[in-house]
């Protein structure tokens, strides 16, 4: 059932993803974000910025076709939408007086009312940014773990279990509030779990109080497409973070992740059988800007010269962790 409180947006069926450098192509109904350093003065107000420096540019460009911008009665968010996707980013939530975990309660709390009121119950990606990641909190907790409680008690409050969980990326940055946008669908996905590792949200309590709800990956379907999702993918077997220091090891064990995700949803999820190489976006995120040659030579030598990649600086969601990638493809339905 429609809500009143949105405007129905394209009939588009399609979601669709280009990553650039620039905004001269862009197109007035896309969904974009702009990941740069740099100040959003002079970027027009429907682009969504994310306050991570970009590595190979001043600033880069991720554009979701397919989609129509609306409006909503709902806090006043812009909102893209089509008849089976909705995008939008949660207004900032400046953090000078909330700890991490109050404030990603009320974002997520925020957006959990969004969908129900536009008609896409179903979360299925969502991105997070936040400031000193890794830095102690409160409670014995640092602003990672907290961040986790703050999630958990959200989806608590708005029954939305059971899984499968989103896909999701949570990524330091060093701004001052909490970045979240997300894909919500009128449809549910199928979640892909990686069998080296242990699911995010079955981490033992020594990781913090409340477990990651993400996914590692998820697989989505809609009339023509099917689209795969795969999570912010990180050095990590079992639980446990491989090769600490070594930046190269690290970077091969994330694309090994990254290939095991995929070949689970070709094999027992029927998704198209491509290489890595015929994804239509990575991003790279990097702890250590001198790091950038040594991931790059790697990532090409896997997935080509010509991949579409992002490459940011970022902190991870544990400190010893140097690199995190996460990928996207999209296929046609046969």
């Amino acid at each position: 059932m429609e809500s009143s409180a949105i405007t129905k947006g394209s009939v588009n069926q399609a979601l669709n993803l280009d990553i650039s450098f620039d905004i001269n192509n862009r197109l007035h109904d896309a969904f974009t974000i702009r990941y740069s350093a740099a100040p959003k003065d002079n970027i027009l107000h429907d682009i969504s910025n994310v306050p991570t420096p970009c590595l190979q540019s001043s600033q880069a460009f991720e554009t979701w076709h397919g989609v129509e911008c609306t409006s909503s009665t709902i806090n006043h968010w812009q909102l893209f939408n089509n008849d089976q996707y909705l995008l939008a980013s949660v207004p900032i939530t400046p953090l000078e007086h909330l700890p991490i975990d109050q404030a990603t309660e009320k974002a997520y709390s925020m957006l959990f009312k969004q969908l129900q009121e536009c008609g896409y119950p179903h979360l299925i990606r969502t991105w997070n940014f936040f400031p000193d990641i890794t830095q102690d909190g409160y409670a014995g907790a640092n602003n990672y773990q907290l961040f986790c409680s703050g999630r958990a008690r959200a989806y608590a409050q708005y029954s939305l279990t059971p899984q499968p969980y989103p896909a999701a990326t949570v990524i330091g940055t060093h701004d001052e509030g909490l970045c979240i946008y997300f894909i919500a669908a009128k449809s549910a996905g199928i979640g892909i779990e990686n069998t080296k590792q242990v699911s995010a949200f079955e981490y033992p309590t020594s990781y913090g109080e409340d477990p990651p709800l993400f996914s590692r990956a998820l697989l989505h379907r809609n009339q023509d497409q099917q689209i795969l999702f795969i999570s912010g993918t990180a050095s990590i077997t079992g639980h446990i973070t491989q090769y600490e220091g070594d930046v190269n090891k690290q970077t091969e064990v994330c694309l090994e992740n990254i290939q095991h995700l995929l070949s689970t949803a070709v094999h027992e999820h029927q998704f198209a059988n491509i290489a890595l190489s015929e994804f239509i976006q990575f991003k790279v995120y990097i702890k250590h800007p001198e790091h950038l040659e040594t991931v790059k030579t790697h990532v090409q030598h896997q997935l080509g010269m010509h991949a579409p990649i992002i490459y940011l600086q970022a902190d991870m969601c544990r400190s010893d962790l140097l690199v995190e990638i996460e990928a996207l493809a999209i296929s046609p339905l046969s």
